[in-house]
């Protein structure tokens, strides 16, 4: 099967661009803080990107215009365990295609066959119903509830967290 989308890292030259999509309410709409202070946030990216512990991508359509279609990070959860977490999200418009779940495909590859993590997590609102969708197809396990941790839409409301482990992601793949 052909690659519908590649993984890009984010460079300097993508900064402003990084910096919008993070503040773009349109893009999160299950997050419960969006920062507003455009210089702090550019100069989080800024600092990510040569960061070791933070990687972020843009998702593009694998074609040769390579149109964004959205964004991915994977970071260290807890560097000791060899833990890290994923996120991600996509643009409106290009919803519901299946693209976020092969761009985390991508990530989870990299972060078990070449950064060797352990486990790799994630976490999503409960109304979250696409992200839920996404990491129960990647075969994430969803380990537990945090109960109304996260003040969302005027009420608190609950996040799932969802993990893999290197040796499930050895049986998904085939990859011994």
């Amino acid at each position: 099967m052909n690659a519908r989308i590649t993984l890009s890292p984010v460079t300097p030259d993508d900064i402003d661009f990084i910096t919008d999509l993070e503040m773009s309410v349109s893009l999160w709409p299950f997050e419960d803080m969006i920062p507003t202070d455009k210089e702090a946030v550019r100069k989080t990216v800024a600092e990510r990107i040569q960061s070791d512990w933070h990687r972020q991508f843009l998702i593009r359509l694998a074609t040769p215009e390579a149109t964004p279609v959205g964004e991915l990070s994977i970071h260290w959860y807890v560097k000791e365990r060899e833990s890290w977490e994923l996120g991600y999200s996509l643009f409106p418009e290009y919803r519901g295609q299946g693209y976020c779940t092969e761009a985390a495909q991508l990530a989870l590859k990299l972060a078990f066959e070449e950064w060797k993590a352990h486990r790799v997590v994630a976490m999503c609102n409960e109304y979250n119903t696409s992200s839920i969708k996404v990491l129960d197809r990647l075969g994430m396990v969803r380990e537990g509830v945090f109960r109304e941790e996260i003040h969302w839409n005027n009420q608190w409301v609950n996040q799932y967290f969802y993990a893999m482990l290197d040796r499930e992601y050895r049986a998904i793949t085939g990859i011994r």
